[in-house]
């Protein structure tokens, strides 16, 4: 697992000397040996943590496909209607199951995965003869379609970029392997859905719901289905699909104005690169101060920040940055304000972090798995092990195992006795568990998104840290 916290800096605390502190004297093989003992007693907890994380994907996914009805769909948010009515949700939760088994192994020949994406389509068809597509049913579909079709890359041909960890093109490093091609039946597919994201973004940046008769008055916009949004877009851009500069540049624009405009002072931490297991050394050396900013569900109103929000107010601006920067179009003002948002966003996961619900200072908290499958989302795409000085996914994945039901799913959240959606029913609960397990996040092009950061003291990064 690749450590990217904000590692620009770490060269600094090891120049300065902070970062190795004072450990009593010592017989040096006694060490050695201690330090020994303790990567293998972390060796083997994390062997048993990744078998025993193996055991509940291959558990829930069986679940997931035994849950599959006759027509090839599963219970989704139209079965509490009579026979001639249609949630416009409904492609969505369909797609979302064939993106979770795909992601979890299943092959794309399996039955379940072929006639569950025929539901999920026949699904979309019904919305798009009803004129209520979706901006959630199509960026599910795109995402389901990648993940069926995306040719898998052989040994050796990994299809990787050629920038170090700030961004920066590598001399003499070439990509390997060809670029990434769909089979013309779905790359055909996911253009009309890129085409029609991309139609319906709005003057402010953000993305809803194109003839949602539940439309909120208050704004056109949420951060919710930005997020699917963007998470589609970048999905099939890395395989070759374009999508305009301008779509990415007003995206980050949104994402920037909507975030808290101010927030509590937070420290940023870093890993502490002299760190050993067994010895008395810091593992986390704090590097600067950030202000905690989050965001809500929709701008402009009452509404209280999240960390669902916020994770995908991070995510997005990653996306945004890291698809700006491999179009050569991230000048250095956006790129500024990304930096710092980024920073800020991530000082308030860190702030309010837990696994245990949705953090939502001074709210009633709901979509909790949908927040955890957010949290790897973020991690993912900014490249960090630590959400502050939390393993984000190891206390996360123990949280998600232990809540595992012993058929294999997760349990729907209105069972759970506290404040719930019906979109958090069993189907999209164990969806996003799995997603979450699974680590099904595409690592970055770039391999590290975060920023360098400036220390209290007024030292920079190091100069490779640009």
């Amino acid at each position: 697992m690749r450590i990217g916290v904000l590692a620009s800096v770490l060269a600094f605390f090891v120049w300065a000397g902070l970062a190795h502190g004072e450990e009593p004297k010592e017989d040096p093989a006694a060490r050695k040996a201690r330090i020994a003992a303790a990567r293998e007693a972390l060796a083997k907890a994390k062997a048993d943590f990744d078998d025993r994380v193996n055991k509940a994907i291959e558990r829930g996914a069986a679940w997931l496909k035994g849950q599959q009805r006759k027509d090839g769909s599963y219970p989704g948010f139209s079965d509490d209607l009579g026979p001639r009515q249609y949630n416009i949700m409904e492609g969505g939760v369909q797609a979302l199951v064939v993106l979770t088994l795909a992601h979890c192994g299943v092959d794309p020949k399996d039955p379940a995965i072929k006639k569950g994406m025929q539901a999920a389509l026949k699904n979309y068809g019904v919305a798009q003869k009803n004129g209520k597509p979706t901006i959630y049913v199509a960026a599910t579909l795109i995402m389901a379609l990648d993940a069926l079709h995306r040719p898998k890359p052989k040994k050796g041909q990994e299809v990787g970029p050629r920038f170090d960890r700030y961004g920066n093109p590598i001399p003499g490093k070439k990509t390997k392997g060809k670029p990434c091609k769909y089979p013309s039946s779905a790359k055909s597919m996911i253009k009309r859905l890129v085409k029609f994201i991309v139609s319906n973004q709005e003057s402010s940046g953000g993305w809803r719901y194109p003839g949602n008769p539940l439309q909120a008055p208050e704004g056109d916009t949420d951060l919710s289905n930005t997020q699917y949004a963007m998470l589609a877009l970048d999905t099939a851009s890395r395989c070759g699909i374009d999508i305009p500069p301008e779509t990415w540049i007003k995206a980050a624009g949104y994402l920037i104005r909507t975030q808290e405009t101010d927030g509590i002072d937070t420290p940023v931490w870093l890993e502490n690169e002299a760190w050993e297991p067994g010895t008395k050394l810091e593992r986390f050396l704090e590097a600067t101060q950030a202000r905690a900013r989050g965001w809500a569900y929709m701008p402009g109103g009452t509404e209280l920040p999240t960390g669902s929000m916020t994770c995908a107010g991070v995510t997005c601006l990653a996306l945004a940055k890291e698809r700006l920067w491999v179009k050569q179009k991230l000048d250095a003002k956006l790129r500024k304000r990304i930096d710092k948002a980024l920073i800020d966003g991530l000082a308030w996961l860190s702030e309010y972090f837990t696994v245990q619900d949705n953090p939502t200072p001074g709210g009633a908290s709901m979509w909790h798995y949908y927040y955890l499958y957010g949290l790897e989302r973020t991690g993912v795409k900014v490249g960090t092990r630590w959400i502050g000085k939390n393993d984000w996914y190891r206390v996360g994945g123990e949280y998600l195992l232990s809540a595992q039901e012993k058929h294999g799913g997760w349990a729907e959240a209105a069972s759970m006795d506290k404040p719930a959606d019906k979109t958090e029913s069993a189907i999209t609960q164990t969806c996003f568990a799995l997603l979450f397990l699974r680590r099904s996040t595409r690592a970055p092009e770039i391999p590290t998104v975060m920023p360098p950061i400036v220390t209290p003291e007024g030292g920079g990064a190091p100069k490779d840290g640009r």
